[in-house]
């Protein structure tokens, strides 16, 4: 007898962290069934998903007639809210922690056995307040609030690095000084930023959301029960910002150079929520000594859930990507 079919539903399913989790698990050998909610089913990414085998379903967070519908008959809910998406949340409204919350009480009346939340731990909580972020720390929250729900299976943290994808996104760097897509005044790529670690520079904990962050979520929709009540890092590479320039400048041939701010008051927030939250990062990783995830690396599990997302889709074993070879596709035209 073939396996029961089991519906994931994936939230956000047109944003970065949803599309990659929905691509990947439209690949799967394991009687998985996507269904991906978008509030626009007519773009792209949504056609895109719904030709690779989608069950594309428009359906609107604050919608409580829409997300029942959604989730009915669902096993696994993978979600992803976005606490600065100014299209959704509103100055004085509900706030991305009470979407959140909201969404958790709808899967769980409605038999979701397995939810996987994009998460973080909180730097409130590790710091003793010391070094709040208030999207991380809101994030922690929820997925604390859902760990109480009995009627889930198995509750799961995924928690990303900084995204590669920034380093192809103009705003971004913008934001930095223009590296790596706009050279400064003297036609150098400029990466500009307050240190990750007083004492020293620090890691950049990383993850390439399009090739590691939907297949290690994959991995985890394949054993859930093993990663239970577990906030998992995500991460590729893990690099100082002086490597960064380096690989840079032996992938491209371009000069590049890292030039650290003296404080973290000192980075451009601009009046925009993003950049004061990221201000507000930086403030944390120097708490932690240059550690975004708050504890060492584990490459090992991040490894080993893509792994078994790929042994899921008949592919080869393939290696989490490198600073080396993102910037040798994007910027370099070769591979390593």
């Amino acid at each position: 007898m073939a396996p029961l079919e089991k519906v994931i539903v994936v939230y956000g399913s047109t944003g970065t962290q949803g599309y990659a989790v929905a691509s990947s698990l439209l690949k799967s050998q394991h009687n998985f069934i996507v269904r991906a909610l978008t509030r626009n089913p007519n773009s792209e990414k949504a056609q895109n998903l719904a030709k690779m085998g989608a069950q594309v379903v428009k359906a609107d967070g604050f919608s409580d007639e829409e997300m029942n519908a959604a989730l009915a008959g669902s096993w696994g809910f993978w979600l992803n809210t976005h606490h600065h998406d100014q299209a959704v949340l509103t100055p004085g409204g509900p706030t991305d922690e009470d979407l959140g919350r909201r969404l958790v009480n709808i899967a769980a009346n409605q038999g979701v056995k397995v939810f996987i939340y994009s998460t973080c731990d909180s730097p409130e909580k590790i710091s003793n307040g010391k070094t709040p972020v208030p999207g991380m720390d809101a994030t922690h929250r929820v997925e604390m609030y859902a760990r109480q729900f009995k009627e889930f299976d198995a509750v799961i943290g995924a928690f990303p690095g900084w995204y590669f994808e920034n380093h192809i996104t103009p705003a971004y760097a913008q934001a930095f000084g223009g590296f790596p897509m706009f050279p400064d005044e003297e036609g150098i790529y400029t990466f500009t930023s307050p240190v990750l670690n007083v004492g020293g520079e620090g890691k950049v904990q990383t993850i390439s959301v399009a090739d590691d962050f939907g297949e290690m979520v994959h991995g985890m929709f394949l054993d859930p029960l093993r990663w239970k009540n577990q906030t998992i890092q995500c991460l590729s590479d893990s690099f100082s910002y002086e490597e960064m320039v380096t690989v840079f400048k032996e992938v491209t041939g371009k000069p590049a150079r890292y030039i650290p701010m003296a404080s973290c008051e000192d980075f451009p927030t601009q009046g925009s929520s993003v950049l004061k939250e990221l201000q507000d990062v930086f403030r944390w990783t120097q708490y932690t000594g240059g550690l975004f995830f708050g504890q060492t690396d584990d490459f090992q599990t991040c490894q080993h859930l893509k792994d078994e997302a790929r042994r899921d889709k008949g592919l080869k074993p393939q290696p989490v990507a490198s600073l080396k070879s993102y910037f040798a596709f994007h910027y370099g035209g070769k591979t390593f």
